[in-house]
Parts: structure tokens; C-alpha cells; sequence
């Protein structure tokens, strides 16, 4: 019955977030507009202003709520490289882990049932190749986050293992969005997001996920 209830709840949850009007609070639109008003909060409550975020991008990654993009980009304008890449790379490990939990030990028979393709599929490259297998699908988005999440967690691997891979494996992805904060943060107009920088991690962005897949699949080969 407890489980049920919170099944429920984080159901009840998702749903408040995604059509309602807090929804608006996460798009690059809002972000551009309310960024200075945010930098000087952020300026005179640092603390608080960086557990706050943390919570909130732990939150929406346990709850696999489609606002992690956006508060990677969120992250790197508003804490720089550095931080934002620090606090962007914990906080969705953190909630990535969380939600491989729940599946774990309180959903484990929805998901079975609702993710029952993905899991045949997950489990015959985990056996093949065992943690290798994490690390690639996670450097190489062939599917959503939110289902590696959920699936693996019915697999038998460890919870310290998925965090460490995870953490690993998702770091150059969520360096770039940091970075495209950073320059989004300095735009003066939206006629700069065709400056330069911002295509050329643009390009970087799109052209990472091919690299990437061409690596793992050159490794796979030798191997």
C-alpha cells in the first residue's frame, strides 16, 4: 500500500510540474529574462541560492521530470564553469541514482511491465559487456536518461557502480551545456546566439553524441 502511495504521489507530482504554469519557469525563454535578477539574489545568498538549485535539479532527475537540460544551462549561467559543471555533474548523478533506486526497491513490478522491451534489451548488453555497457549508453544517448535510470535498476549491478559510471560517463556532456550557459549568460540580444562561440558549441553539442558512438563502436571492435 506505501508503495502505491508514493507511486501516486511522485505521479501526482510530474503532473503539477508539466501542466502547470510553474512549467514556464524552466524554459531558456524565462531563463534569458530573469537571469539578472537571479545573478543578484544569487550574489548576495550564495549558499543558499546553490542548495536551493542542487534540490531542485536532484528533484526534477529522480522524478525524470524534462527540465535536467535546462537547469544545466541554468547551472553554468549562473554559477560559471567551474561550480556549474561541479554542481550540474552531482546533482544529476544524485537524482539519476535516486530514481535507479525507486525503481529498484519500490517500482520494480510497473517497471517490468511498462519497460519490458528495454529491459530484454538492456540486460543482453549488460551480460555482454557487462559495466562497459553503462558507460556507453550513458556517453551515447541512444535512449532517454530518464529509462537508463529506471531500467538499470532492475539489473544487476550495484548502486555504488551505477553512481560512479554514471558520474563518468555523463561529465562531458553536461560540460558542454555548462558552457553554453556561461556564454548564453553574456548575450546582450538573441541576435548573439549566432555568435561564434555559441555555434561552435552548438556544433560541439551536436556532433558529440556521433563521436562518441564512433569511439565506443571503434573500442567494441578491437575488443
Amino acid at each position: 500500500m506505501k508503495k502505491i502511495v508514493f507511486l501516486l504521489a511522485l505521479i501526482f507530482m510530474s503532473i503539477i510540474l508539466s501542466f502547470t504554469e510553474l512549467k514556464t519557469i524552466f524554459t531558456l525563454e524565462a531563463i534569458q529574462e530573469n537571469y539578472h535578477t537571479i545573478e543578484n539574489f544569487y550574489s548576495n545568498n550564495v549558499l543558499l541560492v546553490g542548495f536551493l538549485f542542487s534540490l531542485t535539479y536532484i528533484i526534477s532527475a529522480a522524478l525524470s521530470l524534462p527540465f535536467a537540460l535546462l537547469l544545466t544551462i541554468l547551472s553554468g549561467a549562473i554559477f560559471g564553469l567551474s561550480l556549474g559543471t561541479i554542481i550540474a555533474s552531482f546533482s544529476s548523478t544524485i537524482g539519476a541514482t535516486i530514481c535507479f533506486l525507486i525503481s529498484r526497491y519500490i517500482a520494480k513490478d510497473f517497471i517490468q511491465n511498462k519497460y519490458k522491451k528495454q529491459l530484454l534489451k538492456f540486460n543482453e548488453g549488460f551480460e555482454k559487456e557487462g559495466s562497459f555497457y553503462l558507460f556507453a549508453i550513458r556517453l551515447t544517448p541512444i535512449f532517454p536518461f530518464f529509462i537508463v535510470n529506471i531500467v538499470m535498476g532492475l539489473l544487476k549491478i550495484t548502486t555504488i557502480k551505477f553512481y560512479f559510471i554514471s558520474q563518468i560517463a555523463m561529465l562531458p556532456a553536461t560540460l558542454l551545456y555548462v558552457y553554453a550557459g556561461v556564454q548564453i549568460s553574456d548575450l546582450e540580444s538573441i541576435s548573439d546566439i549566432t555568435s561564434p562561440e555559441l555555434l561552435v558549441i552548438f556544433f560541439l553539442i551536436g556532433i558529440f553524441p556521433i563521436l562518441s558512438k564512433r569511439i565506443i563502436d571503434r573500442y567494441r571492435r578491437n575488443q
